[in-house]
Formats: structure tokens, sequence, C-alpha cells
């Protein structure tokens, strides 16, 4: 059964402004920004996805759907649990290359002198 929106009021809470914005964090502004843009389109991409799953169920359940189905469907568990692996699964591919170790960077690097090539 699908929920309102008034029903969803309890998932929600202000957003608190901090001075984040203005700190470096990558020791570049500019990286910070490519950081931040990326993660942005990320999350985008991830929201899309998760629309159109959304879309294809109330598709082959109903035969027809409207942007009011769409915005009032709540999953089930066990979809909701099947698009956080799926969500997961995007992250690893998307991101997964920032989890590289720094040490394995360093053992790369022209600048270390013990480096093996």
């Amino acid at each position: 059964m699908a929920t309102s929106k008034s029903d969803l009021k309890g998932y929600t809470t202000d957003f608190i402004k901090s001075d984040t914005d203005k700190a470096v964090f990558l020791g570049n502004p500019l990286m910070d920004d490519m950081m931040t843009a990326l993660i942005n389109l990320g999350a985008e991409t991830w929201a899309n996805r998760r629309r159109v799953k959304i879309i294809e169920m109330l598709f082959e359940k109903n035969g027809k759907i409207s942007r009011e189905m769409v915005e009032a469907y709540m999953p089930t568990p066990e979809q909701e649990k099947q698009m956080q692996v799926e969500r997961d699964e995007f992250i690893r591919t998307a991101f997964g290359h920032f989890a590289r170790g720094a040490t394995d960077i360093v053992a790369l690097s022209t600048l270390n002198p013990t480096s093996k090539k």
C-alpha cells in the first residue's frame, strides 16, 4: 500500500549550514570542487537509476504509470534491500578507485627512492 508524503515527515530534518564549503580537504580547492562535482553526479545518477527501477516495477505491475504513482511509491523491505545491494555495487564501480591505499600510490611514485618498477 502506498504511503502519502505527509507520512514521511519523520524521515527529514532541517539542513544545518556549516562553513565546510570554505575548507580545503584535498590540498587544492580545485580538487575539492572536482570531487564535489563527481560525488554530486554520482548521487544524481543513482537517484535516476532508482527512479527508473521504480517506474519499471510500477509498469510491470499496473501496465501504466503516472507521476503521482512514482512519487507515492514505497518499496517493500525486500525491494529496498535489493536496491541497497545495487547501490553498493554502483558505488564500488563508480568510486572504488578512490579506495586504493595511499601506500599503493607512494610505492609506485617516482618520488619514492625505494620504488621498484
